[in-house]
């Protein structure tokens, strides 16, 4: 059966198949010659530096572990979720909606359509407190745990091996259970020769660490909730503010100032803090009772929101002025040192009213000479001899 002519429309899409699929050939020759080359250069510098070309590879791929930035919330994706969460709540399993149909039913809803800022931001924070959430949540069997820390760690691994290939850093860490019932098994990891560090300096082998610390953290057998004490918060709130300011001052002597805030630190140090969670007072972690009041302050500085800063040439004279300002006005500014009820009067040493005044008489010529000999001192006829009689 003869097949039929080609009418010029359908003549346009044969001839722009077929130029897509030279193109496409075209392409795929090329990468496979650029991968060749590459393949060779990748050989070529391990034998000329004595390395395996796995670890070149790495080098050159090492980027790929890292994370430059987190992603901003889609509003599509958070649109996908609500409407999830409406349609699958009460659906048994296997029953479920699939995301194509929950695709399909954003579209049709009215409702979701041309959303005001404060709409979209609201869908928005609600993803993102269930992500936390499943991030912060507590597996449900010891062997899930397990299973999570291992796959988290063997991720940690992989990018500390990168950076130390990228950058050189040398990095160690300990991981250990947390219960005597959990399964997870104490591990330990070092780039390079980081390790030979506590056998050389410490005198003690990572495994024995690694030991220690699993059998201390066993011992304590502390859960979640025997953790998040006000004792315990209470220190590590204190830990951590202590630990950022030292290290941004650049100073072990230096310490927090709260009631003399805007002095001692604002003023004379130029360092703030800022970040400080709302509704919550600020003074020393050691004064707060109120747990939640402590986790705040706890959550905030180790995910950075909460953080000490240098203030900038501008800030500290617009401050200076602020001061200045407010000393004009009479104000007290910070809570003065209590004046001694005896200012001014003179004061003696304790334990020294009885002791022999001591007069110590520089010899002359150098402050190191030794003390004469009493068999050459002259006598005190000697030294009233005059000058006829010599």
């Amino acid at each position: 059966m003869s097949q039929a002519p080609l009418n010029a429309a359908q003549k346009a899409q044969a001839n722009a198949q077929r130029a897509s699929r030279k193109i496409s050939a075209a392409q795929r020759k090329e990468t496979e010659d650029a991968l060749t080359d590459q393949n060779d250069r990748i050989e070529a510098i391990a034998s000329e530096h004595g390395v395996t070309q796995d670890k070149v590879k790495k080098l050159m791929g090492g980027e790929r572990y890292y994370k430059k930035g987190s992603r901003n919330m889609q509003l599509a994706n958070t649109l996908i979720h609500a409407k999830a969460q409406e349609v699958n709540a009460d659906c048994p399993h296997g029953a479920k909606y699939s995301l194509n149909e929950i695709q399909e039913m954003v579209k049709a809803d009215e409702s979701m359509q041309n959303l005001v800022r404060k709409e979209q931001q609201e869908y928005i924070n609600k993803l993102n407190k269930r992500r936390a959430l499943q991030n912060m949540s507590v597996r449900a069997t010891n062997t899930a745990a397990a299973r999570d820390v291992q796959s988290t760690l063997d991720n940690i691994f992989k990018m500390l091996d990168g950076l130390a290939l990228q950058t050189g850093i040398y990095t160690c860490l300990f991981a250990s259970r947390g219960h005597v019932y959990d399964t997870a098994q104490a591990t330990w990891f070092g780039t390079d020769n980081v390790m030979d560090f506590w056998e050389d300096v410490l005198q003690t082998e990572a495994d024995e660490i690694a030991r220690k610390l699993e059998q201390w953290a066993c011992m304590a057998g502390r859960n979640l909730d025997e953790r998040e004490t006000v004792q315990n918060m209470q220190r590590v709130c204190t830990r951590l503010l202590n630990s950022g300011l030292r290290t941004i001052a650049k100073r072990r002597d230096v310490r927090i100032n709260y009631t003399n805030f805007n002095t001692a630190m604002k003023e004379k140090l130029v360092i703030d803090l800022k970040g400080w969670p709302e509704g919550v007072l600020f003074q020393s972690p050691t004064s707060m009772n109120d747990l939640k009041a402590l986790l705040k302050v706890r959550d905030a500085l180790k995910d950075g929101s909460c953080r000490w800063f240098h203030m900038s040439p501008r800030q500290r004279e617009e401050y200076a002025a602020e001061l200045a300002a407010r000393r004009k006005k009479g104000e007290v500014i910070g809570k003065p040192r209590k004046k001694r009820a005896d200012a001014g009067v003179p004061h003696k040493c304790k334990g020294k009213e009885n002791a022999p005044l001591r007069k110590q008489v520089r010899a002359s010529g150098s402050s190191t000479q030794a003390p004469k000999s009493i068999e050459y001192i002259d006598t005190t006829d000697e030294e009233n001899t005059s000058e006829d009689e010599v």
